[in-house]
């Protein structure tokens, strides 16, 4: 003889082995079982058509267009960083030049006052000569070069 149906109120006797619950059902309860099983399954096709509906409809530039604006505000504040840190560097090498242009100035300056004292002491020795050629082609040779090609300036790759 069958075992009863698994439900609690019910008193008919099973008709199969329910898989998915692992129960004996009766054919009533089974057919409950399964309606309910196929009404999930029908919502789940449901879904499944409306979302391929929704993609149907998508207009895909709009997508794009919005991600393209993104990518224009990124690239535009990374032109506005990358400008800033031109302008500061612009900045740093003008004053570096002008304090190198200074520096070569005071050494000038030395040099002729030094100069001036020996012209006024008129006791010019070769030694002050040779000393005052030296220095002269020393800073002669300064110049040039920083004429020539100004001051390192470290570039990095982006």
């Amino acid at each position: 003889m069958p075992p009863p149906c698994a439900m609690e109120t019910c008193k008919c006797k099973s008709r199969v082995l329910c898989h998915c619950w692992n129960k004996n059902l009766c054919s009533d309860h089974l057919k409950e079982h399964d309606d309910l099983i196929n009404s999930q399954v029908n919502s789940l096709v449901d879904e499944i058509n409306t979302l391929d509906n929704q993609l149907s409809v998508l207009n895909v530039d709009e997508v794009i267009g919005k991600c393209r604006q993104k990518s224009d505000k990124w690239r535009h504040d990374c032109h506005m960083v990358l400008d800033r840190f031109y302008e500061e560097n612009c900045q740093e090498l003008q004053q570096c030049c002008i304090q190198q242009v200074n520096h070569k100035r005071k050494k000038i300056h030395q040099l002729k006052l030094k100069i001036n004292e020996l012209i006024q002491e008129q006791e010019v020795t070769n030694d002050d000569i040779f000393s005052l050629k030296t220095t002269i082609n020393d800073i002669k040779r300064d110049v040039n070069q920083f004429e020539e090609h100004g001051i390192l300036v470290d570039v990095y790759p982006l």
